[in-house]
């Protein structure tokens, strides 16, 4: 059994039509009730569609009556001409409809939608203001409204409206969205908080509507400049509002959880992503994004983990592979780390952070070479960076090619000049300083130490390289008091520390205070023997006139020189010259001669030219 409808043309009641008319009649008769459906028929006689009967006492000529047939009428109509392809007609009985019988709020809006998206404001404003009128307390309507009037450049207009909307106790995001980026945009700003604070207080349970809001605190946060505390109280208080609704779909999840990363509540953040992990294994992403977290809050087992849930799911994530080199570089699994990061370049060669990530492994292996030769693999692909030329100038200093090494650190400087200048930090410019040290250019590194300790007051390292480096060549050694004074200051049990003091007393000549400093460092590197301090109490017990004690001390230093040696993978000029050196105080001229020789091969420099030619000295 169907309604009929009086007027209605004859090729609408047979066949498919027939389906049709029923299926857009329930469509009608239900927007007038679509907030409670399936509720209790109300009285009077049943018309044969669920839920709407007709009073007894409306006869055909009631106005109501014949106003909700004539818009059924134009709905059907306007329907028909829009499966037809015909958008004109359809629009024209749609609006028909909607002034026919305004109290229909959902085709009021369809009429409104279709005439705004037509930019005709006009038209939209004249039914939402006969439906207004018919229905006063519908927040659709109000917020409808307010759209209108917004896109006709009536912001009064649509601020009532909106306003209206957003006092009733169900508003959408529409008149919230509307009413604060109207004040925005007038630079109310003040205003436009309150409509967000406004709407913190509302009874809304869907977690869109607060992601929704978090969206609106940030985006007046930032067009007012505001504070952030202010920005993420909103957002947070948002957020949880969403969170408490226990939301399931995994696309408000992961808003949620973006959201709470992004401001700083990472406890909340990661429970989230779990939840997400735990609905679907699979997802690449959340993995990273925990593992992320993960790392940020020094869980690193747990990132790992994650990171290898990621590789077992896709064996050739780079972006995996790159993060847990990263951490297996900070657990010194240096090895591990190498691997990780040459799997990457395998997968993708234009991975560059990877070459730059490899080269620091590798010199931190003490593999000067292969981190040259990977610093040279990704010269070849990538314009010069800092890193690069801070890398190689590292590299050439482990190899004791100190002129390579200060012009790669000076091209560092440059590049980092240019644009990346926090990259000049006080560590830079220790490293460059060792550089002219080792390379002999003691003025060149003298300014170069300062500048590092004027960057950072208690740098008590570059203060004890700078004072050993006087005391050592037995210059300047009112300076040299100052700097490794304020070291052993600073770090009162650093044995190389106390080791440059007793052997600033020995350069004054107080070697009772020198033996006394000397005999302490030797103490506090018992563990760990060093060749220079027991060289040095060598010297201090010679100056003593303890010429048996000094021979124990140099031959104690010579057996530690020679372990070293046989460790030594590349030549080390340095070492060779103390190993002559130790070699002539034994009397033991013909060795320490080939030592000298050797490590002059390295770096030809004139203390030593002196000391292998000593006929030639200058007068």
């Amino acid at each position: 059994m169907r309604l009929d409808v009086p007027g209605e043309p004859p090729t609408m009641r047979r066949g498919s039509h027939t389906r049709l008319f029923f299926g857009l009649t329930l469509l009608w008769v239900g927007t007038g009730c679509s907030t409670t459906p399936l509720a209790k028929p109300p009285p009077g006689v049943p018309s044969g569609v669920y839920g709407v009967n007709i009073e007894e006492e409306t006869g055909p000529e009631d106005p109501k009556f014949l106003n909700r047939v004539e818009g059924l009428t134009h709905f059907l109509t306007s329907r028909s001409f829009e499966f037809r392809g015909k958008p004109d007609g359809s629009i024209k009985h749609l609006e028909a409809a909607a002034k026919a019988d305004p109290s229909q709020e959902t085709v009021v809006v369809q009429a409104a939608r279709r005439f705004l998206q037509r930019k005709k404001t006009d038209k939209a404003i004249e039914i939402l203001r006969l439906a207004q009128a018919t229905n006063p307390e519908s927040e659709t309507t109000h917020e409808w409204l307010g759209l209108a009037y917004q896109q006709a450049s009536q912001p009064d207009e649509a601020i009532a409206a909106f306003g209206i909307a957003l006092a009733k106790s169900n508003p959408t995001l529409i008149s919230v969205r509307g009413l604060s980026k109207l004040h925005a945009a007038a630079n109310r700003f003040d205003d436009a908080f309150k409509v967000l604070d406004t709407a913190l207080t509302k009874d809304k349970r869907e977690p869109e509507f607060w992601l929704g809001i978090a969206d609106l605190y940030r985006d007046t946060g930032i067009a007012a400049r505001a504070k952030m505390d202010r920005i993420k109280a909103g957002i947070i208080t948002s957020l949880n509002k969403a969170s408490a609704l226990k939301p399931e779909s995994p696309l408000v999840l992961n808003r949620l959880a973006d959201y709470y990363k992004v401001w700083g509540e990472s406890e909340k953040a990661i429970a989230l992503f779990i939840q997400l992990i735990e609905l679907n294994p699979s997802l690449i992403g959340v993995r990273e994004q925990l593992a992320d977290l993960y790392l940020r809050a020094d869980k690193t087992e747990n990132a790992t983990r994650q990171l290898e849930a990621i590789l077992r799911e896709r064996p050739t994530n780079e972006r995996a592979l790159f993060v847990l080199g990263g951490i297996k570089r900070q657990l010194d699994k240096l090895d591990e780390a190498a691997a990780h990061f040459e799997t990457v370049l395998k997968i993708n060669p234009k991975f560059e952070l990877a070459y730059y990530e490899l080269a620091g492994v590798r010199l931190f292996q003490n593999k000067p070479d292969i981190t040259l030769a990977t610093l040279k693999k990704a010269g070849e692909q990538f314009k010069p960076r800092f890193i690069t030329k801070f890398y190689a100038g590292l590299a050439h200093s482990y190899l004791h090619q100190y002129p390579k090494a200060i012009e790669n650190l000076l091209d560092a400087e440059e590049l980092a000049q240019a644009g990346e200048q926090n990259r000049l930090t006080h560590f830079f410019y220790f490293q460059l300083g060792a550089a002219y040290e080792r390379n002999r250019q003691y003025e060149t590194a003298n300014d170069t130490f300062n500048k590092a300790i004027e960057m950072s007051p208690d740098y008590h390292n570059a203060m004890n390289y700078l004072g050993y480096m006087w005391a050592d060549i037995n210059r300047n050694l009112d300076e040299a008091a100052k700097h490794i004074t304020k070291a052993n200051e600073l770090s009162p049990d650093n044995a190389s520390y106390v080791d440059s003091l007793g052997w600033l007393y020995f350069r004054q000549g107080k070697y009772t205070e020198a033996l006394a400093e000397l005999q302490r460092a030797a103490e506090l590197m018992k563990d760990e023997p060093d060749s220079t301090i027991h060289e040095h109490i060598g010297d201090t017990h010679q100056q003593l006139g303890q010429a048996h004690e000094a021979r124990a001390q140099w031959e104690k230093s010579l057996g530690l020189l020679r372990e070293q040696e046989k460790k030594m993978t590349t030549p080390d000029a340095y070492l060779l010259e103390q190993l002559g050196n130790v070699l002539n105080k034994l009397g033991q001229a013909d060795k320490a001669n080939a030592a000298w020789q050797r490590s002059y091969d390295i770096t030809p420099n004139q203390p030593l030219h002196k000391k292998l030619h000593p006929a030639k000295k200058e007068e």
